[in-house]
């Protein structure tokens, strides 16, 4: 056997064991202790990773960082994971928060300066999360408890999104999509706000039915002045019948008269004004 055979089935299981795979949905950056980073963008492939180098793989398709009281859902760790959130009162309220995010094959390079040789799991614990806490923390801190348990709560989640993606956009990280789930307030400020919430809805109900009575009232007020028109042209119309009335009798009682002058009473011709001398 020639000597380089001999060396070749050497390096071989090295080599071999030497080979990545880049997964489907991920690009890699090599990175060399000696030359520096290979700018160039691995797609999902197989290379040869040496003993010197390093491959950094980064996610294209969308991951969740998921910060949970529970640790349930994928949350990053177990326990108490959620983000502290501090309100305009000085209230400390624990949010669910769960942060989507990619990373643009575009902005690979730019993540790679900024991160260095961190995996990605590194960058969501050590950087997505202290961003996110920043974020919870501006937005909840313009709040008060009862805006962010009640109704601002469904606007919660897009105004922290709207402020954490310039902030990971500069780090090379797009942002799909920031959830905001449970608000877990003390108990002591849970029964304020229940309070709260109960007035209110005392006070709606009230302002309800008093808008109700007033309908009422000007209902019955419109139908009353309309009641009393319809007597005034009723008393009108039976005026006019009675004296229409009169006029009928006195043209049936001149139609009888014979014209002789009544022997008794004032001596007054009748249906007339006129009296006969005596």
């Amino acid at each position: 056997m020639k000597p380089y055979y001999f060396f070749a089935l050497l390096a071989l299981p090295l080599l071999v064991g030497c080979a990545r795979e880049i997964p489907p949905a991920q690009v890699g950056v090599k990175f060399s202790s000696a030359s520096g980073t290979e700018e160039k963008l691995l797609k999902p492939q197989v290379v040869w990773v040496l003993p010197r180098q390093r491959l950094v793989l980064y996610p294209t398709n969308i991951r969740n960082a998921t910060y949970t009281r529970g640790g349930h859902g994928g949350a990053e760790r177990a326990g108490n994971d959620s983000i502290q959130c501090s309100t305009n009162e000085g209230a400390i309220l624990p949010v669910d928060v769960t942060v989507s995010y990619h990373v643009d094959p575009a902005n690979v390079m730019t993540v790679y300066k900024n991160f260095g040789t961190n995996d990605i799991q590194q960058i969501q614990t050590e950087f997505i999360r202290p961003a996110t806490n920043w974020a919870v923390n501006s937005v909840g801190g313009q709040k008060s408890v009862f805006e962010l348990t009640s109704k601002e709560r469904a606007q919660f989640g897009q105004r922290v999104k709207a402020i954490l993606i310039p902030k990971l956009a500069a780090w090379g990280l797009t942002v799909d999509d920031v959830f905001t789930g449970e608000v877990y307030p003390p108990e002591e400020v849970k029964q304020k706000v229940n309070e709260r919430i109960s007035v209110r809805t005392e006070l709606d109900t009230a302002q309800v039915t008093l808008k109700r009575a007033t309908v009422e009232a000007e209902t019955i007020q419109t139908k009353a002045k309309e009641q009393a028109e319809v007597n005034r042209l009723l008393g009108e119309a039976g005026d006019k019948a009675v004296a229409l009335k009169k006029i009928e009798l006195r043209r049936k009682a001149i139609a009888k008269w014979d014209g002789v002058a009544p022997l008794t009473g004032d001596g007054r011709i009748p249906f007339t004004d006129l009296t006969l001398g005596r």
